[in-house]
């Protein structure tokens, strides 16, 4: 093994462990061993940088912009609205709902769609009394088993597509080609969770029940000294029958009463801990000589009248991960409170500023009514809800948003024009009829996002460049016994696992290389071996962190971790199987 490969291997393993133990965000990791393999002189300035060349970046940056005009112009709502109707069952609600995301999710970037389905399905899930918790998790499954069926359903995809443009199977796919086992695969889902699944996903209760709730919080009030609640009972004050909370403890004059009862008498300044539904937190507001108890919501600069209630799902690049909410400076840097913190569904029974925030925490907040609007593109936030908003978008764009995409579509499968030149036209064109303003097409765009891409290019290169992948080929060849189908295999389990530990995008990046060693060395054909990759690093079914869309459906779902693989494990095995049976099926390894 040369100094290089040994360089590029050392840099590898550091990347890896630094990944697994968090230390640093993905992207930020892959910038970090981008440097590092040109400081070490294992790529030149010209290979190190050639990823951000690709054409796979501009094509990705473009569907950001497509993704953001569809919720701009409010096409889903529309769409989805129509299409869901009324369903008195989880097994009838589950496909309706799984169905229309799997469509859209083929056609622009899943994270967003699964935003703007999150809230919708919470609220129909209310309307007719069913329980969220068994429709988000089939609602994130769906998006990612829809984002197989065509070249631009993912990033993932895009990314395989632009790295196999250097090779003559270049032109050997389609804009649906994936379709041919994306769609089975569709169907398979949901037929899995009408029969098996939806049993045994968590039902921990609807919307509209007070206790337990989807998303439980604790919220501390204060009775206002020589205010009129003062010296009244618990049951004259009106606290013992409230609809969205209970008063779980009292905090007084340094002593804790648990357990409440309504003859208790309260006094000035006695902090009250309720547990509930976000929703309590304006019941209470109600209530006059009730204040928060929280310091930071006095200091808010906003009139009561103008404030709204938000959750908000932390991101895993957030720089508040790792801190506590008052290190965060959250008011400062976003001008919003957070009241409480939620974490798998739970609430966490501690003041609020001590509280060490983690990715997946979901928040409830308060803040101005334009909160979601300006922060909607934070890469701090999966997800921002406004609780007390029911508004129906404006939908007069809805129509031509959805016939340009439909254009798109057209233009791309006739040939007519590349991807591409194909996605850049669209962009302008949604921004010429006004679907989407110029300034939400910049903030749209993930750059760190594009940024990982273009490092994890490089260091996919220096695998290949340095043998380290050939000697990877060599090793999956002597397990599978020169077996070509036993080495498909090995490359989905290897591909999947890669998937979990890191990111889907940096996952087919270091596996590509490996791909081509493969179908070298079988002297077999490449394709079979990327279509491998591209279903792979798109099945991750067993964990929250696996997927970003998994993730974002864990706090409004209520979702513990293990709720993941136990509704996940027989999916994931059950795609596994479909995958690299039907793959040689339609793409021949010989």
């Amino acid at each position: 093994m040369s100094t290089d490969a040994l360089i590029t291997l050392g840099v590898l393993l550091v990347f890896l462990g630094i990944i697994i133990r968090g230390r640093l965000a993905v992207d930020f990791a892959l910038a970090a061993a981008m440097v590092a393999l040109l400081v070490f002189g294992v790529l030149t300035p010209n290979e190190a940088f050639s990823g951000f060349s690709n054409p796979a970046l501009f094509i990705i940056a473009c569907f950001y912009v497509v993704a953001s005009a569809l919720k701009e112009s409010g096409a889903l709502h529309w769409w989805v609205m129509r299409w869901l109707g009324n369903s008195g069952s989880i097994k009838g609600a589950i496909p309706r709902i799984m169905g229309p995301v799997a469509v859209t999710s083929s056609m622009i970037s899943n994270t967003p769609v699964v935003a703007i389905f999150i809230p919708l399905i919470q609220d129909w899930a209310r309307r007719h009394n069913l329980s969220v918790s068994k429709l988000l998790i089939p609602l994130s499954y769906a998006s990612i088993l829809g984002g197989t069926c065509t070249l631009i359903g993912t990033s993932t995809n895009i990314l395989v597509v632009g790295m196999l443009q250097s090779t003559t199977e270049a032109n050997s796919l389609s804009l649906f080609s994936p379709a041919l086992i994306g769609i089975p695969l569709v169907i398979l889902g949901i037929v899995y969770f009408v029969l098996i699944g939806h049993r045994l996903l968590p039902d921990r209760g609807g919307l509209v029940e007070s206790m337990p709730d989807t998303r439980e919080y604790a919220v501390s009030m204060r009775v206002e000294e020589g205010g009129p609640l003062a010296g009244m009972s618990i049951a004259d004050a009106g606290l013992r029958h409230l609809q969205f909370s209970f008063l779980s403890e009292i905090q007084s004059k340094g002593h804790i009463i648990p357990a409440v009862g309504p003859e208790e008498i309260l006094s000035g300044n006695d902090i009250l801990i309720f547990v509930g539904q976000p929703e309590g937190v304006s019941e209470l507001r109600q209530f006059r000589g009730l204040v928060p108890a929280e310091g930071e919501v006095l200091k808010l600069d906003v009139p009561y009248s103008s404030r709204a209630l938000i959750e908000a799902v932390i991101s895993p690049v957030s720089n508040m991960v790792g801190k506590t909410v008052k290190a965060s400076s959250f008011r400062t840097m976003f001008g919003g409170v957070i009241l409480s913190v939620s974490r798998n569904g739970d609430r966490i029974n501690q003041k609020v500023g001590s509280i060490v925030l983690r990715a997946g925490d979901t928040l409830l907040l308060e803040a101005a009514r334009g909160f979601v609007r300006r922060h909607r593109y934070s890469r701090d936030f999966l997800l921002l809800s406004r609780i007390d908003d029911a508004s129906i978008p404006d939908v007069s764009k809805a129509p031509v948003a959805l016939g340009l995409l439909g254009l798109f579509v057209a233009v791309v499968v006739s040939g007519l024009m590349s991807l591409v030149a194909a996605s850049l036209l669209l962009v302008v064109a949604l921004a010429v009829t006004g679907c989407i303003s110029m300034e939400f097409a910049q903030r749209s765009i993930d750059f760190r996002v594009l940024m990982a891409i273009g490092a994890s290019l490089a260091l996919g290169f220096a695998l290949q460049k340095t043998g380290l992948a050939d000697l990877g080929a060599q090793g999956i060849i002597v397990l599978a016994d020169g077996n070509p189908f036993v080495n498909l295999v090995l490359l989905y389990v290897a591909t999947v696992i890669a998937t979990e530990l890191i990111t889907n995008n940096a996952a087919a990046v270091l596996m590509f290389p490996l791909a081509q060693a493969l179908s070298a060395e079988l002297e077999a054909s490449l394709l079979p071996f990327v279509m491998i990759i591209m279903f792979a690093a798109s099945a991750s079914f067993l964990t929250p962190f696996g997927y970003q869309t998994n993730l974002m459906v864990q706090g409004p779902g209520g979702y513990h971790s293990a709720d993941y693989f136990r509704v996940g494990v027989l999916l994931s095995l059950m795609v596994g199987i479909t995958v690299v049976f039907l793959v040689p099926v339609f793409w021949p390894l010989y």
